[in-house]
């Protein structure tokens, strides 16, 4: 069988969740009842050559965790549910295989957890360590020791439930054992020793392992295996808060407790280390929670995305030793700060197009562009005591000329706005005609209707075809001629006519002027000069204003 199978009897591989060096851990689903399992598998190297220098050790710690694994039931330990044994003994046997399935505690170990978020895992390891001394509680009054604890043998989600596991070092209480088993970094003086395990042997392990993740380091290493053996009998740790100045002086003291040379110097019992554990607080300041930050599984986000003010020391220590890490944060920050800035300034532009009050000029969407306003007209003064005339909705006053009156209009009737070159709109009988601007001629007026006085400095109006002159004012000069009119002095048909008058040229890039939409809603200011109308358009008058 090799490493690269896909199914193993009825179990389909879905990943490799644990490799080892004589077994490994896969995520299996069954097939028929779909279920999920871990499995642990033995490497063919094992099951197959009889003559594998720890072939018999490796065969009899499996067994025996598998057994453990049925026998104990807590809920902070995985349960065990199938064995399948067949290997290479005496005599050949076809395919040969040993594993047991377990419940998949879905879940990452201690040492991920302490190198992926350290400051989130020191965060729930109070709950944890309370709920992995109930377990080793449990195993003991059941007369074992696991002689194996470690990180890698911690299970921890993140809402800090825990589950303990691997039980193939696991002995009988005061079993003294004849070869020394553990792993180096945790094992316990005793076990060096070669002395009876006890359950205070589960505690030192432990001790060290919680030493480990509060200081970021083991508290011993050697140049050699038998080096750091030797430490672990004869030197005494310093306090983890002298490398975190936020582990309390109660915790400082309990991790040493744990960590004393002699199983008489620990806790007498697991019950006794779980309310001590209660009873200590393990930070000078609370650590901020990190589950609803970013992901912080690789070296920088862990340190720029975390919020709590105490990892500025660890920080500061890592940017000493790594220069490049410290700029990268810099330009992290940079980024979004300026992300941020954007984000604020396109909310407010937002906002400001929305209620219209933007100082800017919106560019018009093609193709239908809108016009620009001609150049705005001053408003010329009211003649004093008249009312103005009422506008049309959505139609701007007239300009006016300095000085010039405007004609009274019947209640409740706007005025037609004038432009340069249009005739204005006829007058009734008995109302005086406004005005005009010089170049633009006069209003026709009714039949009937006396034309209107000339204005000092302005030519009179041409008479209207049809209707006779007005007679001469003394004193001022004589009307021009109307167009298609005879000049005076001259015979019908013969030149001398005036040239029909032209309304000025709007500015170099300019458009025409354009009458607003009349839906329009509010007024336009006063100032603008008014677009084309259409006189036909306005309503005509059904009673005569009253002419004093």
């Amino acid at each position: 069988m090799s490493d690269d199978v896909f199914k193993i009897d009825q179990f389909t591989v879905v990943t490799d969740i644990a490799p080892g060096q004589v077994s490994d851990v896969f995520e299996v689903i069954e097939e028929g009842s779909g279920k999920t399992f871990a499995l642990k598998l033995l490497r063919d190297e094992v099951v197959t050559d009889p003559t594998h220098p720890d072939n018999k050790t490796i065969l009899t710690q499996f067994k025996q965790e598998f057994k453990l694994g049925e026998m104990l039931d807590h809920p902070n330990l995985v349960r065990v549910h199938e064995m399948k044994f067949k290997v290479q003994t005496l005599m050949p046997v076809k395919d040969p295989v040993a594993y047991f399935t377990m419940d998949y505690f879905r879940s990452q170990n201690l040492g991920t957890a302490m190198n992926a978020d350290p400051l989130g895992t020191q965060r729930r390891i109070q709950k944890v360590l309370e709920q992995i001394c109930e377990a080793l509680g449990y195993v003991h009054s059941k007369g074992w020791i696991h002689r194996d604890i470690k990180p890698d043998n911690l299970l921890m989600t993140k809402s800090g439930e825990a589950r303990l596991i691997d039980f193939s070092l696991a002995c009988k209480i005061k079993k003294k054992s004849k070869i020394i088993q553990g792993t180096r970094t945790y094992i316990a003086p005793e076990t060096i020793k070669k002395q009876k395990a006890v359950p205070q042997t589960d505690m030192y392990s432990l001790g060290v392992t919680l030493y480990e993740l509060l200081a970021g380091q083991p508290p011993f290493t050697g140049a050699s295996p038998n080096d750091l053996l030797r430490r672990h009998i004869s030197t005494k740790p310093t306090p983890p808060s002298d490398f975190n100045s936020n582990v309390s002086p109660e915790l400082d003291r309990l991790v040493l407790k744990l960590m004393a040379k002699t199983p008489g110097e620990r806790h007498e019992s697991m019950e006794d280390l779980v309310a001590d554990i209660r009873n200590t607080r393990f930070f000078k300041e609370e650590i901020a929670d990190s589950s609803e930050q970013e992901d912080t599984s690789d070296q920088l986000g862990g340190i720029v995305k975390t919020l709590d003010s105490r990892a500025d020391a660890a920080r500061s220590k890592e940017f000493e030793a790594n220069p490049e890490l410290a700029k990268q944060y810099e330009e992290q920050m940079k980024t979004e700060a300026a992300i941020r800035a954007k984000k604020k300034a396109d909310r407010a532009r937002a906002v400001q197009q929305e209620s219209g009050d933007s100082t800017d000029t919106p560019e018009p969407p093609p193709p239908a562009a809108a016009p620009q306003q001609p150049a705005a007209t001053p408003v010329a003064p009211m003649m004093p005591g008249m009312p103005a005339a009422p506008m049309m909705p959505g139609m701007p006053a007239a300009p006016m000329m300095p000085g010039m009156p405007v004609a009274p209009m019947m209640p409740g009737m706007p005025a037609a706005p004038m432009m340069p070159g249009m005739p204005a709109a006829p007058m009734m009988p008995g109302m005086p005609a406004a005005p005009m601007m010089p170049g633009m001629p006069a209003a026709p007026m009714m039949p009937g209707m006396p034309a209107a006085p000339p204005t000092p400095g302005m030519p009179p109006a041409p008479p209207t075809p049809g209707m006779p002159p007005a007679p001469p004012t003394p004193g001022m000069p004589p009307a021009p001629p109307t167009p298609g009119s005879p000049a005076p002095g001259a015979p019908d048909g013969a030149g001398g006519a005036a040239p029909p008058a032209t309304p000025p040229a709007p500015s170099p890039g300019q458009p025409p002027p354009a009458a607003p939409p009349p839906q329009q809603p509010q007024l336009p200011p006063a100032s603008n000069t008014p677009p084309e109308a259409n006189d036909d358009d306005l309503p005509l008058m059904e009673e005569l204003p009253e002419i004093e």
